[in-house]
C-alpha cells in the first residue's frame, strides 16, 4: 500500500463520525419543526413555493452532490417536520402507472405523512377539497391533442373548487418540460423564484404574450406562463396555479 493510498479503517471511523453529527443535525432540526407551527400562528403547515426555493439554493450550494439526490434528502426531513408540526394529509390518485405514482410521491413527500388513495382523480380531488390541510396527488393535465385528463377545469372560472391550486410539480428534480404529476391544495399562491403560472381559460380571452397550451378540455384552456403572474381573475379567466421549475433547468 502507497502513502497516497487511505488506511480503510481511518476512511471508516471519519464516516462514523459524520453520521453521528449528521444525525445529531437532524434531531435538532426535528426539534426546531416542533416549534415551528405554534409560530405560524395558525398558517398553513405546507408553504410549498418556500420549501423549493430552498431545495433549489441547497442544491445550488452542493455542487458535487446531484440534485436528485439533495431532493431525496430533503423530501424526507420536510416529511417528518410538516408530520411532527400537522394535521397534513396526502390525497393520491392512483390512476395510470400505480407503481410510477408512487415513487413520485414518495421522491416529492417522502415517508412520514399520512396518506390516502384513490382509485380516480376525482375521489381525491373531492377529499382533498373538504379537508383544511389535504393535498392531492394527481396525474397533470394531458397536453393536447387527445388529452383526456380534465379534473383541473373545477380550479378554473366558474368550477366548483376554485379555492384549490396547483402548487407543485412531481418529479421536483430533471429536465422535464411539464411535469407528470402535480400536487393541489387550498394555499395562496406565492413566487419561488423560479416558476410558471398557470392560466385556465374560458371560451375566448386576450392572453398575455408567450402562453404556452397545456391542455384542452371542452371550452376551457389551460396555458402556462414563464414567471410569477398574479393576474387579475374574471368570469372567463383565472389563475389556478404557480409551478416552481423542476430543479436542473
Amino acid at each position: 500500500m502507497s502513502e497516497d493510498t487511505p488506511d480503510i479503517e481511518t476512511v471508516r471511523r471519519e464516516i462514523d463520525r459524520v453520521d453521528t453529527a449528521l444525525l445529531k443535525l437532524i434531531a435538532e432540526r426535528l426539534e426546531l419543526s416542533g416549534q415551528v407551527r405554534k409560530a405560524k400562528g395558525g398558517m398553513r403547515v405546507w408553504r410549498p413555493s418556500r420549501e423549493d426555493s430552498h431545495v433549489r439554493q441547497l442544491a445550488r450550494a452542493a455542487e458535487a452532490t446531484p440534485a436528485s439526490l439533495v431532493s431525496t434528502i430533503w423530501a424526507e426531513l420536510m416529511s417528518a417536520s410538516l408530520a411532527a408540526q400537522g394535521p397534513m394529509r396526502l390525497h393520491v390518485a392512483l390512476e395510470g402507472d400505480v407503481l410510477s405514482n408512487w415513487s413520485l410521491v414518495r421522491d416529492r413527500f417522502g415517508a412520514a405523512l399520512d396518506v390516502l388513495t384513490y382509485p380516480t382523480t376525482s375521489a381525491a380531488l373531492a377529499a382533498c377539497y373538504a379537508e383544511g390541510e389535504g393535498v392531492a396527488v394527481l396525474p397533470s393535465p394531458a397536453p393536447p391533442p387527445g388529452g383526456m385528463v380534465s379534473w383541473w377545469t373545477a380550479l378554473g372560472p366558474g368550477g366548483a373548487m376554485e379555492g384549490l391550486h396547483i402548487l407543485a410539480g412531481l418529479p421536483r428534480t430533471g429536465r422535464r418540460d411539464w411535469p407528470r404529476a402535480v400536487a393541489v391544495a387550498d394555499v395562496v399562491l406565492t413566487p419561488s423564484g423560479a416558476d410558471q403560472t398557470l392560466l385556465c381559460v374560458k371560451d375566448q380571452d386576450l392572453l398575455p404574450e408567450g402562453a404556452i397550451l397545456r391542455a384542452v378540455s371542452g371550452d376551457f384552456r389551460l396555458y402556462s406562463l414563464d414567471g410569477f403572474h398574479d393576474l387579475p381573475a374574471s368570469p372567463t379567466r383565472r389563475v389556478i396555479g404557480c409551478l416552481p421549475r423542476p430543479i436542473g433547468q
